[in-house]
């Protein structure tokens, strides 16, 4: 259900939620951090860990994972 698509995807939702809500002093250093290399690499840390967690608890780890970014 989680593939690396779907993940990048929720990442790149959260981060244009970010920008939106930033001060306009904020918003440059919050696009630095959310470059699309960045959010390709943390989609793809975040799929690598998925296989090792057990199906219920995949939704929380995801949730998670995309609200820290």
């Amino acid at each position: 259900m989680y593939d690396y698509s779907y993940v990048l995807g929720l990442l790149h939702a959260s981060a244009a939620d970010h920008e939106r809500r930033a001060l306009s002093n904020e918003q440059t250093r919050i696009a630095r951090m959310t470059t699309e290399r960045t959010l390709r690499n943390r989609a793809q840390i975040i799929v690598q860990r998925l296989q090792g967690i057990a199906e219920p608890r995949r939704r929380s780890f995801v949730s998670a994972a995309v609200r820290r970014l």
